[in-house]
């Protein structure tokens, strides 16, 4: 099975094609960072609703999870893979004709929707390829933000210098659409290539299973009410409760992460850098995270324990970094800081699939509602955290105290993690 797993040309078709979407899912957002102070002088707002903004842009794509899975069971990855470009490319447009926090807002959820529609089916169809060997297509994938992070904030940057704000909102849009492209190749396994086939069919078979008893049992508003529930893992929680202190976890690690992306290149222009320097910092942060990832492909599908002490050790480190960053002034320390940060903070990402996996996935649970569940969490964290530290800087003037706030909500994640399944059997 692993072999066969890898000799599939197909399967390496579709690890390309997420990985240009991760590519623009975290870079894109990195890459907001740059605009930051732009957004605030043109548009007159306060760094709190511009944070705020980017935030719920951020968050939006995650927040839609129970509808992201639910896409991904009845609509093929391709399709929406194609719609995602050209959301994508239309909000980055729309953006740049922004005249108000309002029509800036607008534009930035229509950027998140086209970036969230298809990331269950990415996960899906990921899974389907890579059963066997989904830590190896998780690491690969999600590397394709860390190199996003790398090069769209300094391209960002190059953009704005060369050609104005709007243009290059514009220019960023127009390679968006390279998105459709990526997702016209994506094309379902054979089915023998899958150890658990998961066909619409059987979905839809298993929906009406539900909703019959449902039916049967309490009426149509019982039903309703069940089906609900069992998009946004209420059951799954009930039955496994240590999903809701992960859930938890990420869900503070993701403010840490989403606070950093949004305000590291800010705050280095606080502290008096250039602005070409300050976005280099993204870069850094960018590599950090290529390489931690890179390190995650040593690491294949073990137990939930090893992937526990990863995301602890992961967590810890970035809790670390956030807490150090007020205590130095120096470009080089802010730089190498930069680069641990961009290292602890980003590689997590596919450990927390991997975990929902080990949980909830091997014991014939929904990998795709599963996955919405989790992806609802980030969104949550990611929502929190523009409006928490942009805030905190506007009555300050500083950053500092917003990330010690991070630091020590990383941390808290690092100590959620140490919950394990009641019969631990991984």
């Amino acid at each position: 099975m692993e072999h066969s797993e890898l000799k599939s040309v197909r399967g390496w078709i579709v690890i390309a094609s997420s990985f240009l979407f991760t590519f623009f899912q975290l870079g894109s957002f990195k890459a907001l960072g740059v605009f930051v102070p732009k957004f605030q002088e043109q548009l007159s707002i306060g760094v709190g609703a511009i944070g705020s903004i980017i935030s719920f842009c951020g968050a939006f794509r995650f927040i839609i999870g129970p509808v992201q899975s639910r896409l991904a069971n009845v609509v093929s990855a391709r399709v929406l893979a194609m719609v995602s470009g050209i959301l994508t490319g239309l909000g980055y447009i729309c953006s740049a004709f922004s005249t108000s926090g309002i029509t800036l807002a607008l534009s930035m959820g229509l950027l998140s929707l086209g970036l969230g529609v298809p990331m269950v089916a990415y996960i899906k169809i990921g899974r389907q390829y890579f059963n066997v060997n989904f830590t190896l297509y998780s690491s690969i994938t999600f590397t394709g933000g860390a190199v996003g992070m790398m090069i769209l904030p300094p391209l960002s940057e190059f953009f704005i210098q060369t050609y104005g704000t709007q243009m290059a909102l514009i220019l960023l849009g127009a390679l968006s659409f390279n998105l459709c492209v990526g997702g016209a190749l994506l094309k379902p396994p054979d089915e023998t290539l899958t150890s658990r086939p998961t066909s619409r069919k059987n979905y839809e078979q298993l929906d009406s299973d539900r909703n019959d008893t449902s039916l049967a049992k309490s009426g149509r508003i019982e039903a309703i009410l069940h089906t609900i529930l069992s998009w946004f893992g209420v059951y799954a929680m009930r039955k496994r409760p240590v999903l809701f202190a992960y859930y938890l976890a990420f869900l503070l690690w993701n403010i840490s992460l989403a606070g950093w992306i949004i305000f590291l290149v800010p705050y280095t222009i606080g502290l008096g850098f250039p602005a070409q320097q300050a976005s280099f910092m993204s870069t850094l942060g960018g590599v950090g995270t290529l390489v931690g990832r890179i390190i995650m492909f040593a690491f294949p599908d073990q137990t939930l324990n090893s992937h526990r002490l990863q995301f602890m050790m992961l967590s810890i480190g970035g809790a670390a970094s956030i807490f150090l960053y007020p205590f130095v002034n120096a470009y080089w320390l802010f730089a190498t800081l930069s680069f641990f940060a961009g290292l602890f903070l980003g590689t997590p990402v596919p450990v927390a699939m991997v975990m929902i996996k080990f949980v909830v996935a091997d014991e014939g649970e929904d990998f795709a509602e599963a996955t919405g569940l989790l992806h609802t969490s980030y969104g949550i964290g990611t929502l929190v955290a523009g409006p928490i530290v942009g805030s905190i800087y506007d009555i300050t003037g500083s950053y500092h105290i917003g990330f010690f706030i991070m630091a020590v909500l990383e941390a808290l994640a690092a100590i959620l993690a140490i919950a394990k399944p009641k019969a631990d059997t991984c």
